[in-house]
């Protein structure tokens, strides 16, 4: 056995997608040995499409190998996770009862009650009670996405997982982020621990393993994207058997008939968005094949024997991308005899007209004129079949929804009903799964997989709807997610205090969590971004730049004054100086100026009118609303600084660092307001930007040497309050950290799993800094980071102070005194001298009676720690020795002598005081004693106490 990298409970998101444009290529080859590390046609690297996938990490000038840069940055990682050491691990927050998108379930070969799954991005999950909770045992892959699972027919305690969402290997255009893989994956132990097949590592024929499946000698087979692979081995070599590489999406399903015996009997799909597609017969465990259905237009098609008789199998097909219906109903075949011949069952033309949705949505049936109805298909994408195993008629179809034939194909029931307001199962479905002891009447249980995770009914013989039915549906859903986080954020925020959550995820809406209420579901779709603009209204978006504003329970959407589209999940900000104002990106700057408009107005050119493109990070200045820094698809990065005016004509100020760098995230610097962070994701880039003139210029800060960040995309960046030079950054494998302005770069993962983070947040909570990572198939998680509580301080120690006697001073000591860890702070004092207040929030007022030295001591506390602070004064007589001040010379001796405390601090404070009077007050007096005071204070760099974040 080759050596073996072990990898323990954690899981990993080795994200790709690179489509094909190839010609079909008819050639039937015999098996071939090859050796692991075969290189194949160059067509197999995939030209990029203009999906979303590809347009955040593939280079669209520069070829880049991915697989090995993601394998250099996985064994960084895993370098990094053997030797760290960390008193805090990121705690995960959940949402425990969500999932997200599942292709895969198998059930323990001895025992039905034990149960493995997978998320598309989240891993390999364990339940050890037939699915009523679950358990991560598989979080630090080399890949996290796993999209097929097989025990070995001869060792209960191996199991094989393969990696990659091959479905969209070819689509031009998708909605959402499929994922390369990187192999297969083996645990020899029941699934505690896994390791990679060396065979597969790094390997372009196996980036997608779409099917892993024993035949009845213990041959393993391997669907890819390039084609049907076999090993007698236990997956250490592998031989071609099926060339199908220049096939676009190359082979998607296998099904090895239940009568196979010396040679296994095996069913073969290949083919997905071009011309091409086919189902191939092997009698002979692969030696040879012939093509038995191969319809013009064939899209996606699976299969399915009937376990009661295992002669009859079914064959279910998509209309490929070209077809008259794309990606519905190409057709349900069936075979007598094997797979040999085959009968058309179900067409586009059935007279039973659900019988044509059973790939389709039947919510868009024209039950008035059914002819009318529109029928567009997710084939490609979702699309499972089954067979009772009781009864060879008994036809179950996954799809958009759930679909039931009881008469071998001829009459079709709907069978789920997310789209009539039932909650379970989700849409988008992926397997269906009966329990291997089903027999109808003791046991009835059938699980599903879906884009929302995992549901069962144990009631699936029970009556669904007839097409336009109005009655209710007897079959009943439930739920399995308990436990089940494999949700997968776009974003999301964390509120000040850090007692609530909001987040959008792929195909399960938004999500708020409240200590009352748990997570709740409060938003359709595909759920984007999402921002808490105060305790009573959030604001959220979903699919296609839609956003609304959540208040009192409601959600109220917001419109743009003109249709335009835009990314998928298009980005916008709440405007930092006005909450009230929403800036959008589309294939334009949108801007919303007052939330009770809910109106967005243009206020951009228009860039690009091709489909799913436009903008996509954009940041305000703190400050300044007319100044907007937007990032564009084609590379572009631009500045308004006329945004409140701008409209439709407006053409931004072109800053760009690079052509093709996709930026992730925009932000202008905590600690300096004309410093700009950009994060890009673009492999063959550098990814992490900083600039220290408001983007007239940049420089990478990706480290040269040894503590170089990795050739890996990244989608978020945050600043350390305490320390400027600190920064976190949320990669494709978890999170780096630098504490020396990027220099060194280092992963900070402490039992992060090796998921995607795409949106980060620093929230300060009772004196501690907590990082929340909001990640791409493991719901949200949260770490303390290891920064010391300080105690408010003094900007800059003042001198003695000169002031007269009896003259009024007010001096806002807010001003004078900063807390590096960013905490709110109060004022007190034991004691004041007579004629002085001091207001908790530091107002200190009153005026001396008698000339002389005096001392007054403040105390500063944030809660925690508390600071004392000394305050000399020199009090002058007065010249007339009345001690009154009068005259009018004190003048308007206090001016505007706060300044801002920040800029160069000195104000006006002197204004005119001298008047003309012979007692006005001097240059020493309270006028010119703020005046030198904030001029020292401001003129003067902040003291900043150098903080070290422990990062092992």
């Amino acid at each position: 056995m080759s050596e073996k990298t072990t990898v323990r409970w954690l899981g990993g998101a080795a994200l790709s997608v690179i489509a094909v444009a190839v010609v079909y290529n008819g050639d039937q080859p015999s098996i071939n040995d090859i050796t692991p590390k075969i290189q194949v046609h160059d067509k197999n690297m995939r030209e990029p499409d203009k999906s979303m996938q590809s347009l955040i990490r593939v280079n669209p000038v520069h070829q880049v190998d991915i697989q090995a840069q993601y394998d250099k940055a996985f064994r960084q990682v895993q370098a990094h996770r053997a030797q760290e050491q960390s008193d805090t691990q990121w705690q995960n927050l959940g949402p425990d009862m969500v999932g997200g998108r599942t292709r895969t379930l198998v059930f323990h070969p001895q025992n039905p009650d034990v149960l493995f799954t997978a998320g598309i991005s989240g891993g390999i999950w364990k339940s050890v009670d037939a699915g009523e909770n679950w358990l991560p045992v598989a979080s630090d892959l080399p890949s996290m996405a796993i999209g097929t699972l097989v025990f070995d027919p001869t060792d209960s305690n191996r199991l094989f997982a393969g990696s990659g969402e091959g479905v969209y290997v070819g689509r031009g255009f998708t909605n959402s982020i499929g994922f390369a893989g990187d192999g297969i994956m083996t645990s020899e132990d029941g699934g505690e621990t896994w390791y990679q097949l060396e065979s597969t590592n790094n390997n372009v024929n196996f980036q997608y393993v779409n099917k892993l499946h024993f035949g009845a000698k213990g041959r393993l087979y391997a669907v890819t994207n390039t084609g049907i692979w076999l090993s007698d081995d236990k997956g250490e070599r592998w031989q071609l058997a099926l060339d199908q590489s220049e096939v676009v999406g190359g082979c998607l399903e296998l099904a090895v008939s239940p009568l196979s015996d010396e040679q296994d009997h095996v069913l073969v799909s290949c083919g997905n968005f071009d011309e091409g597609g086919a189902v191939y017969l092997s009698q002979d465990s692969g030696q040879s094949w012939q093509a038995v259905i191969a319809e013009p237009n064939q899209g996606r098609t699976t299969l399915a024997f009937a376990p009661s008789d295992p002669n009859t199998v079914y064959a279910l097909a998509a209309f490929n991308a070209r077809g008259e219906i794309p990606h519905a109903l190409q057709g349900l075949y069936k075979s007598v005899d094997g797979g040999k011949n085959w009968a058309l069952v179900t067409g586009p033309q059935h007279e039973d007209i659900l019988g044509r949705y059973v790939l389709s949505n039947p919510n868009t049936l024209n039950c008035d004129d059914p002819q009318r109805s529109f029928i567009y298909g997710q084939g490609w994408f979702d699309n499972t079949l089954t067979i009772d195993p009781t009864d060879a008629d008994v036809i179950w179809v996954g799809a958009v929804e759930l679909m039931r034939s009881e008469d071998g194909g001829q009459n079709w029931q709907q069978v789920s009903f997310y789209y009539r307001d039932a909650d379970v199962p989700h849409v988008d479905h992926h397997g269906l799964y009966f329990h291997p002891n089903y027999d109808g009447i003791n046991e009835t249980r059938l699980y599903n997989v879906n884009d929302g995770g995992i549901a069962q009914t144990s009631n699936p013989s029970a009556p669904g709807l007839s097409a336009c039915a109005e009655q209710a549906a007897e079959i009943s859903w439930r739920s399995l997610n308990s436990g089940y986080n494999v949700t997968q954020f776009y974003h999301g925020d964390v509120s000040e205090d850090g007692s609530r959550l909001v987040g959008g995820a792929q195909d399960n809406g938004s999500w708020i969590y409240t200590p009352d209420m748990g997570w709740q579901d409060v938003g359709p779709g595909d759920g984007g971004y999402a921002f808490f603009i105060d305790e009573a209204r959030t604001l959220m978006s979903s699919q296609n730049g839609t956003v609304f504003l959540r208040e009192n329970g409601e959600n109220r959407y917001l419109q743009k004054a003109d249709y335009e589209s835009g990314l998928f999940i298009a980005p916008y900000v709440v405007d930092p100086n006005y909450p009230q104002r929403v800036w959008l990106g589309g294939q334009s700057l949108w801007r919303l100026n007052e939330l009770s408009d809910g109106l967005f107005e243009r206020a951009s050119e228009r860039f690009t009118e091709e489909y799913r493109r436009g903008i996509t990070a954009l940041a305000v200045k703190p400050g300044d609303s007319n100044t907007v820094v937007y990032a564009q698809t084609d590379g572009a990065l631009k500045r308004l600084t006329n945004a409140l005016s701008a409209d439709s004509t407006t053409i931004g100020q072109d800053i760009s660092f690079s052509d093709t760098a996709y930026v992730r995230e925009l932000h202008y610097s905590i600690h300096n307001q004309t410093h700009m962070y950009a994060v890009a994701s673009t492999f063959g880039e550098k990814h992490i930007w900083k600039s220290e003139d408001e983007g007239s210029s940049w420089r990478a800060l990706d480290g040269e040497g040894e503590g170089a960040f990795p050739d890996l995309p990244v989608h978020t960046l945050v600043e350390l309050k305490e320390d400027p030079d600190a920064l976190f950054i949320g990669t494709d494998y978890g999170v780096y950290y630098t504490g020396n302005g990027g220099e060194r770069w280092q992963p900070f993962i402490h039992g992060l799993p090796n998921v995607a983070v795409y949106r980060m947040v620093l929230r300060r909570i009772e004196h501690i800094n907590y990082l929340y990572a909001f990640t791409y198939g493991r719901g949200v998680y949260r770490i303390a980071l290891d920064v010391p509580n300080l105690a408010p301080q003094w900007r800059h120690q003042p001198e003695a102070l000169s002031v007269m006697q009896d003259e009024s001073i007010t001096i806002e000591l807010t001003e004078l005194v900063v807390d590096l860890n960013g905490d709110d702070y109060q004022f007190s004092a034991a004691a004041l001298p007579q004629g002085f207040e001091l207001t908790p929030w530091g107002t200190l007022s009153g005026q001396f009676s008698q000339p002389g030295e005096f001392k007054m001591n403040i105390e500063v506390s944030d809660g925690q720690l508390n600071q004392l602070l000394e305050l000399e004064f020199d009090v002058e007589a007065s010249d007339d020795g009345s001690g009154d001040g009068s005259g009018d010379g004190s003048g308007d001796g206090s001016g505007d002598g706060s300044g801002d405390g920040s800029g160069d601090g000195s104000g006006d404070g002197s204004g005119d005081g001298s008047g003309d009077d012979a007692n006005a007050a001097k240059p020493g007096g309270s006028s010119g004693m703020l005046s030198t005071l904030l001029a020292m204070i401001g003129g003067a760099l902040w003291l900043r106490r150098r903080k070290t974040v422990h990062v092992s």
